[in-house]
């Protein structure tokens, strides 16, 4: 085989294959035709991508558009699926489908007990409008960017909305309350009893626990929200008793009920206190123990205790006896006529003080009551210090004419202010000295002035030892604050005109006020031989002279004719006058009081005395 010695032809190189040997050297440019149709495509494909651009975009607007008032495709509210529908189509399903899965509920745990809890119970109820509104949020939040990341991915893996739930008010705390009837226990403090033979028996005290219901609704809400189930456990708010060790006040309400206590006194008593008394009369109160712990005091009640003290006050009490004075006018010295004698009282507040310590302090349980001496107002060795050294005034009347039954009214009356001693600037009131009027002490019936007339009373004649009271009280100069003068005229009281005095206990009154400075003595006289009954005042002068002025007459009124009155007293055919006829008259007596000759006061007293007739007694007896 000959080998042929010639060397290939070279072809020339490819397009691609072509490099350029310089930077400057350019490839030759394409054929016209072959550009044209690369153009074209390029268009094309231009044109088609703008196409599905606007397809796109103009799809995504209409679906933007579809929901504006639709919740987004792929929402649910717990299994029930509310998208691609508007507000209203998703309340009617909610309200329709939505239900609280029983493996939800709750159950509340104290303990070792437990209680099933379903929504209803505490209240809870689904928001419709509420749950709506959450539900439409989902892809509709922030700008244009935002919601359709949020809508695409909701349309891939849709998304679980939780309902939202509303609660009716009180019905969690109703709901709980009840359950604390079953949990609740009261905070019970320690505290003593009495049992058989007045042992002391101590109660323990408890601690006390009740449900926080507010905490444990909000808890049981909450859970509920979540629809979550399982347990919720209920809070209890725990107090402990302030009251605990009451061994203390156990030893001392024993001590004090271990016996009687016995009261005694010199000449009177005893009296004793049972323990069964003592155990009524206890008091137990809360107090700070020397550690700083509670405990209870043990005290007897002071309001019983006292009104048993006061019980025996009266019994032991002896009032004390002032002295008595007569006025030796020949010496110009007062003369004990009676010695005062010392009285004595009980100390209340000292004897509660005693029982309280005799009860708690020890074992001796006999109180000596504390009697207190008590002075008389006057003691005989007063008398130097009264001032009464002189005759100051003297009031005289006349009761000749007067039934034996008023005489004998006017001895027991006067009786009753013979030795009588007004004090410096003491009023004095004659009532107040008469006391009651009554046969019990002596006083029998006679005729007294009644309205228009007279009656048989008893005490009648009286009036005539008020008006020789006042009389000498005009002489004395001392202020008179109340006096009334009689309806008409009366023959005892005259002359002169307008010195008598009325009284009837306890309305109208005779008044005057001690100016003197020192103390004033009554004594009183009553002459029945002569038949006068007087009045002196003893003290002593403050420099004073009295004079009247008067009487002075006016309005005279003629007095009608005689009233003749049958009197069962008198024998058959006797007859008696008792009144003597006088007109009427204005009268006024002014009393002029002067120092050292100077006229210091001038006092008006005016009487208007109404016309009176004669009245004759017949006798019916």
């Amino acid at each position: 085989m000959t080998r042929s010695t010639a060397r290939p032809q070279r072809q020339p190189p490819t397009e691609w294959q072509t490099r350029p040997l310089r930077r400057d050297v350019v490839p030759p440019p394409a054929p016209p035709a072959r550009r044209s149709r690369s153009l074209a495509w390029e268009a094309t494909l231009a044109l088609l991508a703008l196409a599905i651009v606007v397809a796109g975009v103009a799809t995504l607007l209409f679906l933007e558009m579809w929901l504006a008032d639709r919740i987004v495709p792929g929402v649910y509210v717990w299994d029930v699926d509310l998208g691609g529908l508007t507000r209203e189509e998703a309340a009617e399903r909610l309200a329709a489908d939505f239900y609280y899965p029983a493996d939800r509920h709750l159950t509340l745990r104290h303990g070792d007990r437990a209680w099933p809890v379903d929504p209803a119970d505490v209240g809870a109820s689904l928001g419709v409008q509420a749950t709506v509104d959450s539900a439409m949020l989902v892809g509709h939040s922030g700008n244009l960017s935002a919601r359709l990341r949020e809508q695409g991915a909701v349309l891939l893996k849709s998304r679980l909305v939780m309902p939202v739930f509303a609660f009716q008010p009180g019905a969690a705390e109703m709901f709980l309350s009840e359950m604390g009837r079953e949990i609740n226990r009261p905070l019970q403090n320690a505290t003593l009893r009495l049992g058989d033979g007045l042992q002391v028996e101590v109660i323990p005290g408890q601690s006390g626990q009740e449900i926080d219901v507010q905490a444990t609704s909000l808890a049981l809400q909450q859970r509920v929200r979540q629809m979550a189930g399982g347990e919720v456990p209920v809070v209890i708010r725990e107090s402990e008793p302030l009251l605990t060790d009451l061994s203390a006040a156990q030893a001392r309400v024993q001590a004090i009920l271990a016996g009687p206590i016995t009261l005694t006194a010199p000449d009177a008593g005893p009296w004793t206190i049972a323990p069964e008394t003592l155990a009524e009369w206890l008091i137990l109160r809360p107090t700070t123990g020397a550690d700083g712990g509670a405990t209870l005091a043990a005290s007897l009640d002071p309001g019983h205790a006292t009104a048993f003290v006061q019980e025996i006050a009266a019994q032991v009490a002896i009032s004390p006896t002032n002295a008595e004075f007569r006025f030796d006018e020949g010496a110009g010295v007062l003369v004990p006529v009676v010695d005062s004698v010392p009285g004595r009282s009980l100390d209340v507040t000292a004897t509660l003080s005693l029982i309280e310590s005799a009860a708690t302090g020890g074992h001796e349980r006999t109180v000596p009551l504390p009697l207190v001496p008590v002075r008389p107002a006057l003691a005989n060795e007063d008398g130097p210090a009264l001032g009464i050294v002189e005759l100051i005034g003297e009031g005289v009347t006349r009761f000749a004419g007067s039934t034996a039954s008023r005489v004998q009214n006017i001895i027991v009356g006067a009786r009753q202010f013979d030795g009588v001693i007004v004090a410096p600037g003491e009023e004095f009131s004659f009532n107040h000295y008469l006391g009651e009027v009554t046969a019990e002490k002596g006083y029998e019936e006679g005729i007294i002035i009644w309205g228009n007339t007279t009656r048989a009373d008893v005490g009648g004649g009286l009036c005539q030892v008020s008006s020789t009271a006042f009389r000498a009280a005009f002489w004395a100069g001392v202020p008179v604050t109340e006096r009334w003068p009689h309806a008409f005229r009366v023959a005892y009281y005259e002359p002169p005109l307008g010195m008598d005095a009325t009284i009837y206990s306890p309305q109208v009154d005779l008044k005057w006020v001690n100016d003197t400075g020192h103390h004033i003595l009554i004594e009183t006289a009553v002459d029945e031989a002569n038949k006068t009954l007087t009045f002196r005042y003893y003290g002593t002068n403050p420099g004073r002279t009295v004079e009247i002025d008067g009487p002075h007459e006016a309005n005279p009124v003629a007095h009608g004719p005689a009233v003749y009155r049958d009197d069962p007293t008198l024998t058959k055919g006797e007859t008696r006058q008792i009144e003597w006829a006088k007109d009427g008259l204005d009268v006024t007596v002014y009393r002029v009081v002067k120092e050292n000759g100077v006229e210091t006061r001038r006092d008006t007293f005016f009487s208007r005395y109404r016309p009176w007739q004669a009245v004759f007694l017949v006798g019916t007896k």
